[in-house]
């Protein structure tokens, strides 16, 4: 349902009971970045921080305390944005008792309309503003960032409007101009509330009238005009000596077009063809080597803004120069040639399969992505017709639209756009001058039409199907199921219409790279990477592609510290598809000479950014303060990648992935036993068989006392601490919630007086994580960004809080908090938890798994007593790690 107030609010109403008793708001306001002036760069921004920070009903920070009651989560990045079109804030809450959702519309309302911004709140959170800014414009992501935005914008009404504002502007701002800006554009007639959830829309529509209702009318946005000239191609330069990834971005500007009309309809869904033809014949050309970029090829369309939209891409190479030419050769060629039936038919084939699993998925669609669906229509004009209606409204355009049709528009967009290519590197030297890009792309030149890739109908013969040896049901879900093979696998089964339509598979075996070579960890990855990026055995990768990419399905193998498998998904069409990936990844894996140079280029940029990244260089303190340098080592060094051979890499990833012994393979999903039966027999019972073998403990104690570490980072960046701590317990259900428990709560704690009450931070909270393998133990990482000069300080008050609550424990309001925001949580159920549930099988029995059920079923027996008593453990009298990143 959709409406309008009197006072020229709009609303969006949805009844949805996917996940069930829980209900998504979102306030929707129609003003950004782009409608500030030189002077109020960066308002907007401020203003959202501060509709946090005390309204008339709410004073302080009791609007966020109030929330956090009913079990609300807040922070960073969770509840609100500004872009440079729009303002939203996000609040999800469950619905098990009546008083949460009017508390909802209250806040929500009172932020729309009765922000107060008093002076010494908007002092205190100027301090958080300035650490973001900090995060978001010094680090080297953000500096990377910023000249992308310069360069986007420039010449549009977008340039200098960043949504972050500036240094100078922030620090100047006052709260009667924050409230000036506040007060022109919070009006009902540049706002929209969207609900969706477990209630009747007739009650969510009297929540609206009766809290928003009231708000007076006022004068709503008028967007400013973004029409982009004709434009000549043109490069560009960006270098940070702390990039660590070098590569070429090159953007072809789409002109903007109404969402909301029948022609805007049909440019959507020809530029989704374009899309998907283009990025056919990239993969094609890649697999064939006719490009010299070492990462497989991209091509995909992207909102910058509202009025700023691209095909976009990025490419690593040896001789990025070279790279770019080849990859533009291949845009050139469509351009030249146009596109065929062929290129048709296989680009509707997978848009066709991509509709097919939305339209399956329908009725468990949740309630945040409906909200998003409704967000997206009173932003941008997006699509809100019944998703049925959508779909066949999209089937029925991709049966009118040519091939020729489609080339005329692509020329179009090549011609008119021009080309935007930016090479970023850690210098000048690693990467093209301007000049050698212009040239690059000037030397390029169409080839001839390329040849299509032929199409296979089958993967693979389903081999002889194996009996197993034991079946039965059990009982830790219903109707659960599970078959054991006499090749040692045991297949697990719960049916599940949490996601209709689709299937999740984990397969898992003890070992991982606890067996392999000290310091193999880093090459480990290394060569689940090549075998990954290969074809399987007599079907090259090219092939192996043209037979999935019309199908919805997925399997990556992996090999952790103490297991190794294989995780998948897939539509319920498709599972055979999955089961056989699976059978292929153990029985014929190889390594194709691409794969092979890709890994290699992964690893050396891994290597790269180990030494220029300071947030690499903090993840490779830590490893190496809690683990020594050799068997926990997460990157390879420079003479460990010179000496790989593909040899080397396929045996390693056979050793631990090419035969079976004690696989636990756990499938939940929307589909019957007897399917599943099928498949198990024909492909996971006749893998073949290895030696018995189950991991070794390679964790060290945790270091004894104090270890620090620093990582330098540069003049002006946000410094960040970072404090370990860990216990050696054992692992029950109890002490798994109260770890979960004391990690929410002190993640609060973090958040409302280092960034609250000091205002010194952006980032700041925490986790504490139960483990039962290699061993059973409990570690904790807290963490707050922070301005340089105010490290001590921080530092102290979060060492503060620690030995706080492991004395004292939570506060009664606290561990009310906690109780309230887990008992959301474990209320949601999906189906990672429940192959989780199912892998624990191999070591638990069915009643000590721990379910959703079981831990809300613990939450109900937890004392403040347990938290404590876990705190004072962790964060007693063991050792400490603390990593730095500090000018």
């Amino acid at each position: 349902t959709i409406g309008t107030l009197d006072n020229g609010l709009t609303y969006y109403l949805r009844y949805n009971d996917d996940p069930g008793r829980n209900l998504a708001v979102r306030l929707l306001v129609n003003v950004g970045s782009v409608d500030e002036t030189d002077d109020q760069a960066g308002i907007g921004h401020f203003v959202e921080h501060m509709l946090f920070n005390g309204t008339a009903d709410y004073p302080g920070n009791s609007l966020g305390e109030a929330l956090r009651e009913i079990g609300v989560e807040l922070g960073p990045d969770i509840n609100a944005g500004v872009g440079h079109d729009l303002t939203l804030y996000r609040i999800e809450v469950r619905l098990d008792e009546d008083h949460k959702a009017p508390l909802v519309f209250q806040a929500l309302s009172q932020m729309a309309g009765a922000a107060t911004f008093e002076p010494d709140a908007v002092e205190s959170e100027r301090g958080v503003v300035l650490d973001e800014m900090r995060l978001a414009v010094e680090s080297v992501d953000g500096f990377t960032s910023r000249e992308f935005d310069r360069i986007y914008t420039q010449g549009t009404p977008y340039e200098g409007r960043d949504p972050i504002g500036t240094l100078d502007n922030v620090n100047a701002m006052t709260a009667n101009d924050l409230r000036a800006f506040y007060e022109k554009w919070y009006v009902p007639a540049n706002m929209a509330v969207v609900v969706v959830g477990d209630m009747a829309v007739d009650d969510q529509r009297a929540l609206v009238e009766e809290h928003f209702g009231p708000l007076p009318a006022g004068e709503g946005r008028r967007a400013p005009s973004v029409y982009i000239p004709p434009a000549e191609s043109s490069s560009h330069v960006v270098t940070d000596p702390r990039q660590g990834v070098t590569f070429i971005s090159l953007d072809i500007p789409i002109d903007p077009y109404d969402l909301s009309t029948v022609g805007g309809d049909r440019l959507a869904t020809m530029e989704a063809l374009i899309e998907v033809m283009v990025q056919n014949r990239l993969e094609d050309a890649y697999h064939r080597g006719e490009l010299s970029q070492v990462d497989p090829p991209s091509f995909f369309a992207f909102a910058y803004n509202r009025g700023l939209k691209y095909y976009g891409t990025n490419w690593q190479g040896d001789n990025l120069d070279t790279a770019s030419k080849d990859y533009l050769s291949v845009l050139l060629t469509a351009q030249e040639h146009g596109f065929s039936r062929g290129d048709l038919g296989r680009a509707i084939s997978q848009i066709v399969a991509d509709l097919q699993f939305l339209l399956d998925r329908t009725p468990t669609i949740q309630d945040r992505e409906w909200a998003g669906y409704y967000q997206n229509h009173f932003f941008y004009g997006g699509d809100i017709d019944s998703i049925p209606g959508s779909v066949t409204r999209t089937a029925r355009l991709l049966a009118q639209i040519t091939p020729e049709e489609l080339t005329e528009h692509f020329r179009w967009q090549m011609q008119r756009g021009g080309l935007l290519v930016i090479a970023v590197g850690p210098d000048p030297s690693s990467v093209p001058t301007v000049a050698e890009l212009d040239a690059a792309l000037a030397a390029a030149t169409a080839g001839p039409p390329p040849q299509e890739v032929a199409v296979i109908d089958r993967l693979m013969d389903p081999p002889e199907p194996a009996d197993p040896v034991s079946e039965g049901s059990f009982d830790l879900f219903d109707d659960g199921y599970e078959w054991t093979f006499a090749n040692g696998t045991r297949v697990m089964f719960a049916p599940s219409d949490i996601a209709e339509g689709s299937v999740s598979l984990q397969a898992q075996s003890l070992g991982g790279w606890s067996l392999l070579e000290p310091g193999d960890r880093a090459l480990s990855a290394i060569a689940v990477n090549t075998v990954q990026g290969s074809g399987l055995g007599d079907l090259s990768r090219a092939e192996l592609n043209r037979f999935l990419e019309d199908r919805t399905v997925g399997v990556n193998p992996y090999i952790g510290e103490t297991t190794e498998g294989f995780a998948g998904a897939s539509s319920t069409d498709d599972v055979e598809a999955m089961f056989q990936l699976v059978h292929l990844l153990v029985t014929a894996p190889r390594i194709d000479d691409q794969s092979y140079q890709d890994a290699l280029h992964t690893a050396e940029t891994r290597l790269a950014l180990s030494e220029r990244d300071p947030r690499w260089q903090a993840a490779i303190a830590y490893l190496e303060a809690r683990y020594g340098d050799t068997w926990y080592r997460a990157i390879a060094s420079r003479e460990e990648i010179d000496s790989l051979t593909p040899q080397r890499l396929l045996a390693m990833y056979q050793s631990r992935l090419g035969k079976v012994d004690d696989m636990v393979v756990a499938v939940v999903g929307d589909i019957d036993a007897a399917e599943i039966e099928r498949l198990a027999r024909h492909y996971i019972g006749t893998l073949p068989v290895g030696e018995s073998d189950t991991y070794i403990n390679r964790r060290p104690p945790m270091p004894d006392g104090l270890v620090q570490r620093q990582v330098q980072v540069g003049e002006g960046e946000s410094a960040v601490l970072e404090i370990y701590h860990e216990a050696d317990l054992e692992v029950t259900p109890l002490r798994v919630v109260a770890a979960d428990a004391l990690g929410v709560a002190l993640s609060e704690r973090l958040f409302l007086v280092i960034r609250e009450e000091l205002g010194a931070s952006y980032v700041a909270g925490g986790s504490v994580d139960s483990n039962s393998l290699p061993s059973q133990f409990f570690d904790s990482g807290v963490y707050a960004t922070l301005d340089p000069s105010r490290y001590d300080e921080v530092r102290t008050t979060m060492l503060d809080i620690l030995a706080d609550v492991a004395t004292n424990g939570l506060t009664p309001a606290e561990f009310e908090q906690a109780n309230a925001i887990l008992t959301t949580d474990y209320a949601r159920s999906r189906n990672p938890d429940l192959i989780s549930a199912l892998l624990a099988r191999r070591s638990a029995d069915d009643e000590d798994v721990l379910t959703k059920k079981r831990l809300s079923e613990e939450l109900e027996r937890l004392t403040p007593e347990d938290v404590q008593a876990l705190a004072a453990a962790i964060y007693g009298e063991g050792g400490r790690i603390e990593i730095a990143r500090r000018p």
